[in-house]
């Protein structure tokens, strides 16, 4: 489902219906713009085309604006109306909104007023459409698309949730924020949304990690060179060849702040400047950004702009890390499996049963692209029967020596001693650690003082 971003002029005049239409061309390049020159044919437009919004006259021959207004509300609720008139009376104006209009201006105010009106009412009818698509598809419990999908193998509730929530928000031209630790799968994710969103349109994905603010402009804007003869070159930015696709920004917690400024104009404006060029251009296309930082620490230390922050977090997912999908381990195990066999050009071992319960406790501190290198390696030294497993107790193993930290050994001499000997040892290094007091001795060796003094009286 895409939503809606079409709008409805009306108004009797067709000259000035015309100048409207060229000014909201160009002042909310991302709409498709309609016009209606009677009244009569209004109900049928509606019925034919989904529009997200009315502009309407209230002056006009065979039905009034307030009369289409009642109407517009009553028989299309998910539609919103915006009075566009030359009648500037104030009880007029009340009884408009009074009636459901979203807003009312006067023919003579100042375009660039309505624009920004404009934009807000097509942002409240999507905000408005997503929630009860959302509500419609938790309820029902199923997927339309199941086939965007297909790169994410899972068989997790809360990943199947996530599907879910993402095909009802997908529509939306709002962003879309993927949060999650390296390796959960945000990249496939963004594909997926590609999908939903405008699978015939590009996809383009642009690491943000160590990228400067300059050189993000040039990246997303592209550049116009002019050479002291007249002539031109241009570099191609992203949002132009992007179209109207989905362009995915990976770790937006990475970019400078004066980058972040010029991101959050693409999305409030929807047009950007390339380089050395006066013309402004429409942005048309999804954003899809992704994170590994928490962007409110981020903004805490100063770090992350707290605008850019509200509007990214439209629509948000957070993907949960490998070790809470229990479920998936063993078919991703099997998936990785057949990977691996196919790229080596070897026979494709079988995994054994216990594997995937013996790495229960493991918590996987590099998510899918650590099982996926473990599995590489296992079946490396397989024999083409059973999956080596000695390359998980491995990473395992590693793991704990490096989250644990070295511990205190006690080592013993080849002899082993009496325990006789090993208690006057305890005894002795106790007493001397703790000065020869004998209360705090006996705390350190988990026995009663007076049980202390017995024991070194009788040696």
């Amino acid at each position: 489902m895409k939503l809606a971003r079409n709008i409805l002029l009306v108004d009797d005049e067709a000259a000035w219906l015309r100048t409207l239409a060229v000014t909201l061309n160009r002042l909310v390049p991302e709409a498709d713009i309609d016009s209606c020159v009677d009244s009569r044919q209004v109900k049928n437009r509606l019925q034919v085309g989904d529009y997200a919004l009315v502009l309407l006259d209230l002056t006009m021959p065979f039905h009034s604006g307030e009369e289409l207004l009642a109407m517009i509300r009553s028989d299309f609720p998910n539609t919103r109306v915006i009075i566009v008139t030359g009648v500037n009376e104030v009880d007029t104006a009340v009884r408009c909104i009074k009636k459901g209009a979203y807003d009312y201006f006067i023919k003579t105010d100042n375009v660039d007023d309505l624009g920004h009106t404009v934009r807000r009412a097509l942002e409240v009818v999507g905000l408005e459409r997503n929630y009860l698509y959302i509500k419609e598809k938790f309820l029902s419990r199923t997927l339309d698309t199941p086939q965007a999908f297909n790169n994410i193998l899972t068989c997790e509730p809360q990943l199947l949730d996530q599907f879910r929530y993402l095909e009802a928000v997908s529509c939306s031209p709002e962003p879309l924020l993927i949060v999650g630790a390296s390796g959960t799968g945000k990249s496939e994710f963004a594909k997926s949304c590609h999908t939903l969103y405008s699978p015939n349109e590009p996809f383009i994905s642009l690491n943000l990690a160590g990228i400067s603010s300059e050189f993000f402009e040039q990246k997303m804007c592209g550049q116009l060179y002019h050479h002291s003869n007249g002539e031109l070159d241009a570099v191609v930015g992203l949002l132009h060849q992007v179209g109207s696709g989905v362009i995915y920004l990976n770790e937006i917690g990475a970019l400078p702040l004066n980058a972040q400024v010029r991101l959050l104009e693409f999305l409030e404006t929807k047009q950007y400047y390339p380089l050395g060029s006066d013309t402004a251009y429409p942005v048309k296309c999804k954003f899809v950004v992704s994170t590994q930082d928490d962007l409110r620490k981020l903004h805490q230390a100063g770090e992350f702009r707290s605008d850019l922050l509200y509007r990214l977090r439209a629509h948000k997912i957070k993907l949960p890390p490998l070790a809470a999908r229990q479920l998936d381990i063993a078919m991703l195990i099997n998936h990785f499996i057949a990977l691996a066999a196919a790229e080596m050009n070897l026979p494709a071992p079988i995994q054994p049963a216990d594997l995937a319960p013996s790495l229960a406790g493991y918590d996987f501190p590099g998510n899918l692209h650590e099982l996926k290198g473990m599995v590489f390696d296992a079946v490396s030294r397989s024999d083409g029967i059973a999956l080596n497993t000695s390359a998980f107790m491995e990473a395992i193993n590693e793991h704990k020596l490096l989250t644990e930290g070295p511990q205190d050994l006690i080592m013993f001499p080849k002899v082993l001693p009496t325990l006789a000997q090993m208690n006057q040892a305890l005894m002795d290094e106790a007493m001397s650690r703790t000065a020869n007091n004998q209360t705090a001795a006996a705390q350190v060796l988990g026995i009663s003082q007076s049980a202390l003094s017995r024991r070194l009286k009788g040696h």
